[in-house]
């Protein structure tokens, strides 16, 4: 089952790289409402190398460290960009901007990460 888990954190987080790659603008537009900078690109562009790097090595290492690894990139990634989006406990002006229904995905899928990937390594 932890295979199954690295292997849906890598398709959700291969997407992500894929497009902050590609469409770097729709990170922002599609999640809140504010235009997609020249300078927000260019961090969002710059981004996808290490995802996708974090995403190659979780395949190449045994599978207990890749669900732990995988499962501590969901909760800090929850904590910092969706959930403090959603909250603003970090960024208290963020929060008057998210786009919703659109942003309620990253909320639902780090939450879904976290916890699938809690639950596994307390069962294993």
């Amino acid at each position: 089952m932890a295979e199954t888990y690295v292997k849906a954190f890598s398709l959700a987080f291969g997407a992500y790289a894929a497009q902050m790659l590609v469409v770097p603008n729709k990170m922002v537009t599609d999640h809140f409402n504010a235009p997609a900078t020249p300078m927000l690109n260019f961090w969002i562009r710059g981004q996808a190398v290490s995802l996708a790097a974090m995403i190659f090595l979780l395949n190449k290492v045994d599978t207990d460290t890749a669900l732990t690894v995988a499962t501590a990139s969901s909760a800090a990634i929850g904590i910092l960009y969706p959930w403090n989006a959603k909250f603003g406990y970090l960024s208290p002006e963020i929060p008057k901007i998210v786009k919703y229904p659109m942003h309620y995905v990253p909320e639902c899928l780090m939450a879904a990460l976290t916890l699938g990937g809690l639950y596994l390594m307390a069962t294993k």
